[in-house]
């Protein structure tokens, strides 16, 4: 058993090499697909997009005929009866009474006398018991006591105002919106593993600075104790030199520190839970960027998802127009009926029927012209709003690409002055080891080179923070790696 759970985790490690194509060291790109494939709101944005998906779909079917089946049984407390006896009794009446005059004029033409009131009476009493028999009940059972039913009703729609259009292609624009989404929020993931990896790379070049000031304040430390010992500096010289190697050593722990919280902050953007994160080689390499502010802006134009989406809900309000109108207009729809259990049904109802029906709305209060204005003025809304992002797009651009500029110029300007700090770290150091300089002149020149080479790093970075957010701004956060790896678009 446990050779198998061995083989299984083996296996899952190979593919998980396999599929993100690292083993020791991690890249950006790397580390960017391994967010796309793990984040949970890219997950989350995802299920919404089939959502509206489904939808959309659903929409489709206002199209087609609806079928329905109904079915019921039904109890009533006696027999439903249709019952014309008192038509009978009239005809039956009237009849005998008709029977009575001619068997009277029968009697008179044959020269006898007229009929007395009592002859009359029992010639009216025959004819009626006579016709009675004769004459059915008017009398007919309508339903049972006990009857079931079963009918299919269809219904398909033939003309609703152009409402069914409008709804099919608002739920298209609300796909279209969910997907828009999905696009933002990867770009937003994207962005923000390129930040917390540039992050980490920057760190680590710190941590290395600061390692290599460390080790030259040791250097320093021995070297003071040995002049010391040889009694060509005082001793407060060489506790100068203790005192900076504890400095040192107290700024890499506190870099050290912050390098381990930026790697927490990367595997956290990457939905990295399980396991340390495969080493990290990049480094902080000046690499010119090519766009210029314009072209950055006609990116965003087409490419940035919330003008995107704000450009979707001005189709769906346009769409949402054509709804409303639609409320002014007659509808009309075909329907059918079909019962199918004939037994029982009664003499009155029919076995099938179909027609045409339409309706239109003359007066419910002006509601429906109130709500086509409310539908204009949040057309307008949209219109400012869309204005107002643009707006404030093309200043964020403007801004990340001032700073960019920015950082470019400070990490150019920064280079002769380390070559400077440089320079003067070595001929001071080589004055103190003749006794023409004091320890605390070592300590400032290498504590100066230091200071200028962390703020030349963290000047590229800065430079590297500002492209990632232009291209974010610009809705193309992957094109970072253009300028990053070197990699054609």
């Amino acid at each position: 058993m446990k050779m198998k759970i061995s083989r299984v985790k083996f296996l899952l490690a190979i593919l998980l090499i396999s599929r993100f194509g690292f083993s020791q060291q991690l890249t950006l790109r790397q580390a960017i697909d391994i967010s796309l494939d793990r984040n949970d709101r890219i997950k989350q944005y995802s299920e919404k997009y089939e959502q509206k998906k489904r939808a959309y779909y659903e929409s489709k079917g206002n199209f087609l005929p609806s079928v329905n089946l109904t079915a019921g049984f039904n109890h009533m407390n006696d027999d439903l009866v249709m019952d014309l006896d008192p038509i009978r009794q009239a005809m039956i009446k009237i009849q005998a009474g008709n029977q009575v005059e001619f068997a009277n004029v029968y009697n008179i033409l044959q020269g006898g006398p007229g009929l007395s009131q009592q002859q009359r009476a029992a010639l009216y009493g025959n004819y009626s018991t006579a016709l009675s028999k004769q004459i059915p009940l008017f009398q007919s059972q309508v339903k049972k006591q006990d009857n079931w039913s079963a009918t299919l009703i269809g219904m398909q729609p033939l003309f609703m105002g152009g409402k069914l259009i409008s709804a099919k292609n608002i739920a298209e624009q609300e796909m279209d919106l969910a997907e828009t989404e999905l696009k933002k929020t990867k770009n937003e993931v994207v962005s923000e593993v390129i930040s917390n990896y540039l992050n980490v790379v920057l760190l680590k070049n710190v941590v290395a600075v600061r390692q290599d000031v460390l080790n030259g304040m040791m250097k320093h430390r021995n070297d003071a104790k040995r002049i010391y010992e040889e009694g060509i500096i005082a001793k407060n010289q060489y506790l100068r030199s203790e005192v900076a190697v504890a400095d040192a050593e107290r700024n890499l722990s506190d870099e050290q520190n912050r390098l381990n919280l930026a790697i927490l902050a990367l595997k956290n953007s990457m939905n990295y839970r399980t396991g340390e994160l495969p080493g990290i080689n990049d480094s902080l390499v000046y690499r010119q960027l090519q766009d210029s502010v314009t072209a950055f802006k006609e990116y965003a134009y087409s490419f940035q998802p919330v003008l995107k989406m704000i450009e979707i809900k001005k189709k769906q309000i346009g769409e949402k127009y054509k709804v409303d109108r639609s409320d002014f207009l007659p509808k009309f729809y075909l329907f059918g009926k079909y019962e199918v259990l004939d037994k029982y049904l009664s003499i009155l109802e029919p076995r099938w029927t179909v027609g045409i029906q339409g309706s239109i709305n003359l007066f419910n209060g002006f509601k429906d012209y109130e709500k086509l204005q409310q539908t204009k003025h949040i057309g307008k809304e949209v219109d400012y709003l869309e204005s107002d992002t643009k707006s404030k797009i093309e200043l964020l651009i403007d801004k990340n690409y001032r700073d960019m500029l920015n950082s470019k110029t400070r990490y150019d300007k920064l280079e002769a002055t380390i070559n400077l700090a440089e320079e003067n770290f070595r001929l001071t150091e080589g004055r103190f080891n003749t006794g023409m300089s004091t320890s605390l002149d070592v300590i400032d020149a290498q504590l100066v080179l230091e200071k200028n080479s962390i703020e030349r790093k963290i000047s590229l970075y800065e430079y590297y923070k500002s492209i990632n957010e232009l291209y974010l701004t610009s809705g193309n956060p992957m094109n970072f790696l253009i300028i990053w790896n070197k990699e054609s678009k």
